[in-house]
């Protein structure tokens, strides 16, 4: 995922209770598992582990 969306979808999981298909659609991609997957290889953790991990509500 070195797209523009990028960092702000990573903004979007933690700033928002936004499911992350919605969040996969408001950056660009057209499914959620091709979001999730590319998210993955950008950031070594699946977009709900990284909300989990950087939430500031945890």
């Amino acid at each position: 995922m070195a797209r523009a969306g990028d960092h702000r979808a990573a903004e979007l999981l933690v700033q928002t209770i936004e499911p992350v298909g919605i969040i996969a659609v408001t950056v660009g991609y057209e499914s959620d598992a091709a979001f999730s997957r590319a998210f993955r290889r950008r950031f070594d953790a699946s977009p709900l582990r990284w909300r989990k991990s950087n939430s500031l509500n945890r």
